[in-house]
């Protein structure tokens, strides 16, 4: 399968198939932990659920895009009976083309990118979202000791128009700034980033966690946790276009029980989920692992709702940039329908023993 290849040919395969990198079709289910013996066995249903298939893509080297591979490592894409089809697309802006394209039917992204496409003209909604508050973590290299000393200077981004970037104009905003007083350049992904940083073309990067130990162990440090701020912002969730909704409710479904319940498994069997943060991001650093599992479990929420608080801050963001953004509403780029049935229903209690 795909995901035993090395990062480097990963992503050379990335770059001969327009980004697109298909990981795993049909993984088989892992044996659950006593801890998650609540979220294995919720979720049984009176009748064999229907069968769907998907495909998707996640998007971004770093543990928040983790929920799709907890799922397919799991089974729980068998289990609501969907085939789903997982695959790495290099950026959000990218899987978003891909997505626009019929290529994928849906993508694990930032809400930079929904608000992006949708001032573009484009019908696109989230539908969950896992991570509704800023989390970057501001890294630098010794002589760097403030975000202070960073106005006129180059930042790396993984590329402009992403969560990253725009988590820059938050920082700008801070410090009575504009998002012009920065530089940027982009490095593609976050060992690109730290590669960029370390090599001193850049002042500092911003990345998401466990990406802040691979550039500590770099010579980077901290300068500013984002998530200090205590801000609302729409990080990554799911996409859809609109149609695709309309048109494929039970495979949406499917793939949002599946979701949820790898949320679950995420809070209740932190072994299982570090063993699948080690294999999907190629690193099995015991920090980088205990990172990429602590600083998401109190952050993705039992029942992901996307924020319209969060949004809108994104929408302000992005207008900086694309003047059409203004013009939305948080309410047109979210669509819950499916989200409130499922916790209706009593789904989501029956995965935490309640």
């Amino acid at each position: 399968m795909a995901h035993r290849l090395s990062r480097r040919a990963l992503l050379r395969s990335s770059a001969a198939l327009g980004g697109l990198v298909v990981l795993s079709s049909c993984a088989p289910a892992a044996a659950p932990s006593p801890a998650a013996t609540a979220a294995a066995s919720a979720g049984a249903a009176s009748a064999a659920p229907k069968a769907t298939k998907a495909t998707g893509a996640w998007v971004a080297l770093t543990s928040n895009q983790m929920l799709w591979p907890v799922a397919l490592e799991a089974g729980y894409f068998k289990k609501y009976g969907q085939a789903f089809d997982l695959s790495y697309v290099s950026g959000s802006n990218n899987a978003m083309a891909a997505m626009l394209g019929g290529k994928i039917d849906m993508t694990s992204v930032a809400g930079s990118a929904v608000v992006t496409s949708a001032a573009g003209g484009e019908d696109v909604v989230l539908i969950a979202g896992f991570v509704n508050k800023m989390i970057f973590r501001v890294m630098a290299m010794p002589g760097v000791t403030s975000i202070d000393q960073l106005k006129g200077k180059t930042i790396a981004v993984t590329r402009i128009g992403t969560a990253d970037y725009f988590a820059w104009g938050s920082i700008a905003k801070h410090q009575g700034w504009k998002l012009e007083d920065f530089q940027f350049v982009a490095a593609n992904d976050p060992p690109g980033q730290i590669a960029v940083l370390t090599s001193g073309k850049c002042a500092a990067i911003a990345v998401s966690p466990p990406n802040n130990i691979l550039a500590q162990k770099a010579g980077a440090h901290e300068i500013l946790d984002m998530s200090t701020y205590n801000e609302p912002e729409q990080n990554v969730g799911i996409a859809v276009t609109r149609k695709y909704l309309t048109d494929n409710k039970d495979a949406v479904t499917a793939n949002l029980k599946a979701t949820i319940e790898a949320i679950a498994r995420w809070k209740q069997d932190p072994a299982f989920v570090k063993t699948v943060i080690g294999k999907y991001l190629k690193n099995t650093d015991p920090q980088f692992l205990d990172i990429g599992y602590s600083a998401y479990k109190d952050v993705f929420p039992q029942v992901p709702y996307p924020s319209e608080e969060a949004f809108q801050q994104v929408i302000n963001e992005t207008a900086t940039q694309k003047a059409k953004a203004k013009d939305l509403k948080p309410a047109q780029l979210m669509d819950t329908s499916i989200l409130k049935e499922i916790e209706a229903s009593g789904f989501v209690k029956k995965l935490y023993g309640q």
